[in-house]
């Protein structure tokens, strides 16, 4: 029994835009979720000085090895102007999973990223609920858009679906999951709260002494 839309938020009409050549200050960050037989998704996030995210470019292909990937990335990133570290490496965060050591190989998949000039960071929040969560916030608010060119990822925002047990379902979600890990690592909308200026830390140490002063 397939119920509802994990994201009937999403409105290919409104979110779905033209790609613009975006300011290089707007990079952000490169997203992946690694696959070697399942798809590997991976894509482009920029933010505008408004929190708004874009995303500017999406490589997605099935049954390849590392290598390749990471040569399909970087040629992409080069296609875009995406920026490097010092070192002339690229940044990027990546599901967890990619930790693991597989029977076939003695070097993890973050290993193997790393030797081909891709820093992939492991340290994602994977909270399912709580990403949905954010990542339905985004949308409600208008706060995401994506290139049309990003075709896998809007494919799968239109059949990403709840299941059983009020989970979704575990099919053709490469691309939401790797959004979802982009997003949580956005700052969640709570204002900061404000730090007390010096004149009312003053009053508060004033009204301190005058209590000990009256014996209170």
């Amino acid at each position: 029994d397939e119920s509802g839309l994990a994201y009937p938020e999403f409105d290919e009409n409104k979110h779905v835009i033209e790609p613009f050549s975006f300011p290089f200050d707007w990079q952000n960050c490169i997203s992946i979720d690694p696959g070697l037989n399942n798809p590997l998704a991976c894509h482009w996030y920029c933010v505008d000085y408004d929190d708004v995210v874009y995303v500017v470019a999406e490589h997605f292909t099935a049954k390849k090895d590392v290598s390749w990937h990471s040569q399909r990335i970087k040629d992409i990133s080069e296609q875009i102007g995406w920026r490097k570290d010092g070192k002339g490496r690229l940044t990027a965060i990546i599901d967890s999973a990619a930790n693991q050591k597989t029977l076939a190989s003695v070097k993890s998949v973050t290993e193997l990223f790393y030797e081909h000039g891709i820093m992939a960071n492991p340290n994602v929040n994977k909270d399912l609920f709580s990403g949905i969560a954010r990542v339905k916030e985004y949308f409600k608010n208008d706060k995401i858009f994506i290139f049309k060119t990003c075709v896998n990822l809007i494919r799968e925002l239109k059949t990403y679906r709840w299941g059983k047990g009020d989970l979704p379902i575990k099919r053709d979600d490469h691309c939401v999951d790797e959004l979802r890990y982009f997003i949580m690592t956005r700052p969640s909308g709570e204002k900061p709260k404000e730090k007390q200026s010096e004149i009312a830390k003053d009053k508060q140490r004033l009204a301190k002494r005058l209590r000990r002063s009256k014996g209170l």
